[in-house]
Order: structure tokens, then sequence, then C-alpha cells
């Protein structure tokens, strides 16, 4: 794919391989990781994740201090960049990814906590609650450190679906911490910085 809007010092085995989409949930980038096995070989999650993952973005490489772009592309494109993303993110362990943690100054996050995960194209907040709690964070992108920052106990997000619907989802406790927190990615802001 080239020509993708992609950080230097991405991952040198894939130039260009990025971009997002939005599925509505994580079993939909589970099914577009299956979809883009090689050879057929459904269920072969893992060799996925190994092929596709990229090195995650740390502390202090631009991509991930400035704000990134509102993603315009093909479909194709989109899904694919997530299924990296995924990947990436299966392969830190993490809960939660934006782009530019692989690279990629969009604005797409994967948040990843239970069944009801999502994929967001250019999420925004568009509501939070009054309540703010303390809570514990650590970031994928500062490796090692962990610290405590406010968050609001309720987020409710807006964004778009790969096919350019809008959605809004509504969460509470550690899904609206990861809203606020992938959100703050796209928006070039490490926890850190709180």
């Amino acid at each position: 794919h080239p020509g993708l809007p992609v950080a230097p010092a991405q991952d040198a085995r894939h130039p260009g391989r990025d971009q997002s989409v939005v599925v509505a949930d994580v079993a939909a980038a589970e099914r577009v990781v299956d979809a883009h096995l090689e050879g057929g070989e459904r269920g072969s999650s893992e060799a996925f994740v190994r092929e596709h993952a990229l090195e995650i973005r740390q502390g202090g490489d631009p991509v991930l201090h400035r704000p990134a772009n509102r993603p315009k592309m093909a479909r194709a494109d989109l899904e694919a960049l997530v299924a990296r993303m995924f990947a990436s993110m299966v392969a830190a362990s993490g809960i939660g990814i934006a782009a530019p943690q692989i690279g990629v100054a969009l604005r797409i996050a994967i948040m990843d906590v239970d069944a009801a995960g999502i994929v967001a194209i250019d999420p925004s907040i568009v509501d939070v609650s009054e309540e703010v709690e303390e809570t514990s964070e650590g970031c994928l992108s500062v490796r090692g450190i962990y610290g405590t920052t406010n968050r609001h106990e309720r987020v409710t997000i807006k964004a778009h679906h790969p096919d350019g619907k809008p959605f809004e989802r509504g969460a509470g406790g550690l899904m609206a911490q990861i809203f606020e927190h992938e959100i703050d990615h796209l928006n070039g802001t490490l926890f850190i910085q709180h």
C-alpha cells in the first residue's frame, strides 16, 4: 500500500502496510485477522500476530506527540490497518491501541476490555460525567512506567464504522478510562503528561 501516511521508522519488513478501520466490535476485528491469513489457515491467529504485529512506538517518538489525522482511504486499506493494529495489541498484551502507537498518524483506536470491545475511526468524546476518579494507568508506549491519573467515571464517544456510518458508545469504569486514554493518544498526549 504505497503512499499511506506512515511515520518513519516503521517495521522495515513491511514498509507502508498500515491503515485502520472501525469495526463495531473486536469479534469483527478478529474476523478481519482471519480473512487476512495467508493460505487459508483459519484459526492460526498466533501465526498472523507474529507475522503482522508491528513494534509499539515508545515515548519520545514524534508520531506519539502530535495530533493524528482523520483517515481517508479505501475500506480494504482500513481493514488491513485494523488487522495490523489488532495483531500489534495482542502481541503486546494490551487492552487498547491507537494507530500512532504503530507509527500511523491516523485517528483510529481499538479498545478491547471485554466482549463489547470496539474499533473506532475518528473517535471523539461527546460527553463525560462530572464525577472524576483517580485511576491506576500504564501504557504500551511508556513501558515499565505506571502511575495514577484522573479520569471521568463515565465517557461517551462518537466514531465511525469502516463503511462510514456513525455510532455512539457510552461506558463507565475501565472502558471509560480506555476511551479517554486512547483518544489522548490520537490528540498527541501520553498519560504521563497528565
